[in-house]
């Protein structure tokens, strides 16, 4: 007796199906190739010369800081990414900024330093925590720091779609943190299509970008450090 299809949800299928389509669209728009912005200002990423905006499954790009771009970072700020203008591709320049010609005229780098502006807050202590693979199983890469950073780690949360960052490419996401052992761990959901590689990680911590943190840290990414090799 044939096994019956198992059916979706109907919230799954609508996450599923809506998504579908804004993949489909910018499929052909060209690769989105994220970069650091040239500052942050309480979490706001701030533009550099020739940087922009662009929103994750976005048509268009963004030169300023319009409504569109405003409204992406109140919602889904994971989903505002900074990217070179020269590699926008075929992303179209977004409406709103061309009602902004005095801003769209001048670099955003050269606007934000015009800006009367509060004093930018201060990195979190140990910023960047250097870990060591301890093992992989069931596609989760097993991450440990040392017992110093347990502390920290308690003080840390991760945000939703944290990135791991392998050679410049995105291999999976940050699922968890866990302090309670003596030797913190930090949990790697690897991407399918990714190749587990050995070698030294870090990770990165920043102030949180949700108000409602109830954390004063948060994770901003994952990292491979330098040249690393294959996993046998």
């Amino acid at each position: 007796m044939p096994i019956p299809k198992r059916q979706l949800s109907p919230l799954i299928r609508k996450y599923v199906n809506g998504r579908r389509p804004a993949q489909a669209e910018t499929r052909g728009l060209g690769e989105l190739k994220p970069v650091e912005p040239a500052a942050r200002r309480k979490g706001v990423p701030v533009l550099g010369d020739d940087q922009v905006y662009v929103i994750k499954y976005g048509t268009v790009y963004h030169t300023v800081w319009c409504p569109v771009v405003a409204d992406s970072w109140d919602h889904a700020p994971r989903r505002l990414l900074v990217t070179l203008l020269a590699a926008v591709g075929e992303r179209t320049r977004c409406a709103e900024c061309n009602r902004h010609p005095k801003a769209a005229g001048a670099s955003a780098a050269q606007e934000y330093h015009q800006q009367t502006r509060p004093t930018p807050e201060p990195p979190p202590p140990d910023a960047v925590v250097p870990l060591k693979v301890i093992g992989l199983a069931h596609g989760i890469l097993f991450l440990a720091a040392g017992q110093e950073y347990r502390e920290r780690f308690k003080e840390t949360a991760v945000e939703p779609a944290t990135p791991l960052w392998v050679d410049g490419r995105r291999d999976g996401m940050v699922v968890r943190l866990d302090s309670a052992s003596d030797e913190p761990l930090v949990l790697v959901q690897l991407d399918p299509r990714a190749t587990f590689r050995n070698g030294p990680y870090q990770v990165r911590l920043r102030h949180p970008l949700r108000r409602s943190a109830t954390k004063p840290y948060a994770v901003e990414s994952v990292e491979s450090v330098g040249p690393v090799e294959p996993a046998p």
